[in-house]
């Protein structure tokens, strides 16, 4: 299980005393990383960004869409063996170049996944609710 903040990843490769190779993931943040990079805890990342980006009530957790978290989710792709990679990295490049309109489906469809029963996204914010969402998100200064 990986304990520690998100926001930064580094991933390195070192040997051991015994000469075995392992991987770690090195992350600076302010916000904790509860589980694995699972497919679930993956997702977990994914949905949660997308809460900046689409208007369901209610919504549970908040991970800050920006380029260093895309990034870090990019190389947690290109790192680790994942069930329907091509499309999250489709996903993702997307929201590199700016373009968030899959956003309310890509919510949804991690939702129905998950078999939430409640704060099913019914369209994209507006500007004025995401900076609102922003503020009270990740700028708690």
């Amino acid at each position: 299980m990986l304990g520690g903040i998100i926001a930064v990843a580094l991933i390195s490769i070192e040997k051991s005393k015994e000469n075995e190779i392992t991987e770690s993931i090195q992350v600076e943040s302010s916000e904790p990383l509860p589980y694995e990079y699972s497919k679930k805890g993956f997702e977990q990342r994914v949905h949660e960004m997308t809460h900046q980006k689409v208007y369901a009530e209610p919504k549970w957790g908040a991970f800050e869409m920006k380029e260093e978290n895309i990034d870090m989710l990019l190389s947690v792709l290109g790192e680790t063996e994942m069930e329907n990679e091509e499309s999250y990295r489709e996903i993702l490049n997307a929201w590199k170049k700016g373009d968030f309109s899959n956003s309310v489906e890509v919510h949804n469809s991690i939702w129905s996944s998950n078999e939430g029963d409640t704060g099913e996204a019914e369209r994209l914010t507006t500007p004025e609710e995401e900076k609102i969402f922003v503020e009270e998100n990740f700028r708690m200064d």
